[in-house]
């Protein structure tokens, strides 16, 4: 497995959701031994990406991620859809928004073409079912956790470089 940057990893999610719309799925949850945010995000067609993440100033979110299994087992599938809502990757284009407004567009106007698949500057190239449940994500965390030992080991190295794990003291 190789551990990506964030942006690659929502790259790689994001090409593999252009190629298979239907069927993705995320379990939601919060890491507490790293103190990072992850997202198990997966497809029967393309595996499991994790996503590990943190905000680390209001205008920065630093992360890194990876595919950690090709294959989605039926009783993951079925964790997440115990309690399941909907759930989406939103990408933007800031000049074509700009564009659209000047026009006189309206932002609600632009935001309703990219539900119904229109790019008026917003697409919406992943949609799905996620979970944000801890019975489900402490299920999918245990499940992956030899498998994620890479991206955890890089994460707490970013992390402490950027002093995350620093108190206050």
């Amino acid at each position: 497995m190789k551990v990506k940057s964030r942006r690659e990893t929502l790259n790689d999610v994001v090409k593999d959701a252009k190629k298979y719309p239907k069927g993705w799925k995320a379990i939601f949850g919060k890491d507490r031994e790293h103190l990072s945010d992850d997202y198990y995000i997966f497809n029967p067609k393309t595996g499991i990406y994790l996503l590990k993440e943190y905000q680390k100033n209001p205008f920065e979110v630093k992360g890194i991620g990876g595919k950690i299994a090709r294959h989605v087992d039926e009783d993951i599938e079925n964790e997440i859809s115990k309690s399941a809502n909907n759930f989406g990757i939103v990408q933007g284009d800031i000049r074509k928004i700009s564009k659209n407004i000047q026009k006189g567009v309206s932002l609600q106007k632009i935001f309703n073409a990219a539900i119904e698949g229109i790019d008026m500057g917003i697409s919406i190239p992943m949609k799905g079912h996620a979970s944000a449940s801890k019975d489900s994500f402490t299920n999918i965390h245990n499940a992956f956790s030899t498998k994620q030992k890479r991206i955890d080991s890089k994460f707490e190295k970013i992390a402490t470089d950027d002093g995350l794990y620093n108190s206050y003291g």
